[in-house]
């Protein structure tokens, strides 16, 4: 059973009484095997989904030649994105507890996967800013759980952080629930604003989220910075998705 069904009896008075009753009242378990301890256990972190080439050179997603079809179509506002899984099994599940089940004790382990990652594969830039959620909805949620990766990575990197470079102008519906490119597009539209355009102008930023999907999301946010004088926007996410070939 996946850990987000397990989860599900309990999620309600999660909810209620603060969703990080959760990580008080049940400890960490694995993901991929159930194990107690950690959201991915050793021996089914060595079993993660690596990300892998061929992938497009900008957005990371799939493709057999040096562009996606999207790419190739439309210029991107962000320099790249790169990530080190893909967005299935363990990875999915854990990000998913996070994002969904309450299960804010992930982040740590998580971030400090990120962090390894980016150490191991450095991007340009002197500030982690996470992609921004829209106050309702982190109150709703109780955290934002782009922020507790993007804390993470930056003190484990030593890069400057900074939580209030953009934030969320209106409460876009899920894109969770999305699956057309062209209809995430226009849900994140004009849904991000620069909240300090003198401490974006110049700078290399490494925007920070869970996962990517079509790249909509941080595509709006990449915009934004760009046109307040980011001198660069590399995206770095846990997993992207759309990472295979068909039928695999």
């Amino acid at each position: 059973m996946s850990l987000m069904r397990r989860l599900a009896p309990v999620r309600g008075l999660a909810e209620q009484a603060g969703r990080t009753l959760l990580d008080a009242l049940y400890p960490l378990e694995c993901a991929g095997c159930g194990g107690s301890g950690k959201i991915i256990c050793d021996r089914c972190a060595q079993e993660l989904p690596r990300l892998v080439p061929p992938y497009c050179r900008v957005c990371a997603a799939y493709s057999e030649t040096e562009l996606c079809r999207a790419c190739a179509q439309s210029r991107r506002h962000f320099d790249g994105a790169r990530s080190p899984y893909r967005y299935e099994g363990s990875i999915r599940d854990s990000i998913l507890a996070l994002k969904y089940g309450g299960i804010k004790a992930a982040a740590p382990q998580l971030g400090d996967m990120l962090a390894d990652y980016l150490k191991e594969n450095p991007l340009p830039g002197d500030v982690v800013a996470p992609v921004p959620m829209h106050e309702s909805r982190r109150r709703e949620r109780g955290y934002n759980q782009a922020e507790l990766l993007a804390r993470r990575v930056a003190g484990r990197c030593d890069i400057g952080y900074r939580a209030d470079l953009l934030a969320r102008t209106r409460k876009v519906d899920p894109q969770a629930g999305m699956t057309n490119a062209a209809s995430r597009a226009t849900n994140v539209a004009d849904s991000v604003v620069v909240l300090r355009p003198s401490e974006t102008h110049g700078r290399g930023i490494i925007l920070v989220d869970d996962v990517a999907t079509t790249g909509s999301t941080l595509n709006a946010c990449a915009g934004a910075l760009k046109e307040a004088g980011a001198a660069s926007v590399w995206c770095l996410t846990l997993a992207v998705a759309g990472t295979h070939r068909t039928g695999e």
